[in-house]
């Protein structure tokens, strides 16, 4: 896949104006509801810088929890609450973010989500960090929601220039060699190979993957965005939706084991609580988009890791988002939503008594 060589006058105008672009999207009437006041034009030049912003990292992120780094699940599209979110724990570059995918599609505001995350990616890179998920394909983006929000506001322009950022996006992040994030799977790759030790995992991955890459002709791709855990098996299964596996408590076992990683985070799947443990408790699952399509009244859930000392083990805490349903359909500035957190023990999941919710003022 080519890319456009962008002109260093383009470039110096879109970065100056990047500053203004996340004003206007985080107005205060765009939170209660109205549509940002955004040009095709500035969201077209964006997406054509981002490739080169994404290919300084490349389709495994090694990150270092030096500082806290909050990892979120699917948004779909739920602008408000993405802001939300910001507006209380933080927004870049005060806070160093990983999301896992899922940016788009059956959400009401996919244009401003993607937006958004794209113009703190390029004036923030190194404090906002955008896996692929399966959504960020062409093909579903112009099932699901996107093509169609993109043609009713503006033309298919703003669709190809969105779509054709995605094969740039990163698959895996590794955070400290021992915390996987992805956006849903393993793959059978990885034994299938020999590979051994977080190192070659590393090269492995990079290997295989070399971005730009589209899902749909990436063998590695489509298993680290398609498959799913399945309680009832053990090792390897096919996948219902013909992409990817599926994959049993015995495979997350081994792959921690082979590559010493302590916790698998990903996200992919809608869960009521917003997380889930594994069967074996290696594997974590977060969605982060509370009352999911207006319908669920679901829970949602971030994962903040941090140390509390310099040199102290890796330390994490699950933020769990709850929504306020009669706040529903309002358009308010208020929190319509509540949030409170419970820390977790990697690798084993909640203890009985980390069970106790225990709220946090602030920040946490």
């Amino acid at each position: 896949m080519d890319r456009r060589i962008v002109p260093m006058r383009l470039r110096s105008r879109v970065i100056r104006r990047i500053a203004g672009l996340i004003t206007r999207l985080l107005d205060h009437q765009v939170l209660k509801g109205a549509f940002a006041d955004i040009t095709e034009h500035e969201i077209m030049d964006m997406c054509l810088l981002l490739p080169d912003t994404l290919m300084t990292e490349t389709s495994v992120i090694q990150l270092q929890s030096d500082d806290p780094i909050m990892v979120v699940g699917d948004i779909f599209g739920q602008y408000g609450h993405l802001v939300r979110l910001f507006n209380h724990y933080g927004h870049p570059p005060g806070q160093k973010y990983l999301f896992l995918g899922n940016y788009i599609n059956q959400g009401p505001r996919s244009i401003e989500t993607v937006a958004l995350l794209f113009a703190y990616k390029v004036k923030y890179p190194k404090d906002i960090f955008l896996l692929r998920g399966k959504h960020e394909c062409e093909r579903l983006a112009e099932i699901y929601g996107l093509y169609d929000e993109c043609v009713k506001r503006f033309s298919r322009r703003i669709f190809q220039a969105i779509v054709q950022v995605f094969p740039y996006l990163p698959c895996v992040a590794i955070i400290d060699n021992r915390i996987f994030c992805v956006h849903s799977g393993l793959s059978p790759m990885f034994s299938q190979y020999e590979v051994t030790g977080i190192k070659a995992l590393r090269k492995f991955i990079r290997k295989y993957i070399t971005l730009p890459s589209e899902s749909s002709t990436n063998r590695l791709i489509s298993h680290l965005v398609w498959s799913d855990p399945e309680e009832s098996i053990n090792l390897w299964d096919q996948n219902p939706a013909g992409l990817g596996y599926l994959y049993g408590a015995k495979v997350v076992e081994e792959f921690c084991e082979r590559f010493e990683i302590q916790q698998i985070i990903r996200s992919s799947d809608v869960i009521q609580s917003g997380y889930e443990f594994f069967t074996c408790p290696k594997l974590l699952t977060v969605f982060s988009a509370p009352d999911y399509m207006d319908i669920y009244e679901n829970d949602a859930c971030l994962v903040f890791l941090f140390r509390v000392y310099k040199h102290s083990e890796i330390r994490g805490q699950l933020n769990v988002v709850s929504p306020i349903i009669r706040l529903r359909n309002k358009p308010t500035m208020r929190m319509n939503i509540s949030l409170s957190s419970f820390p977790i023990e990697f690798g084993s999941g909640l203890t009985e008594e980390e069970h106790q919710l225990v709220r946090w003022p602030g920040n946490p």
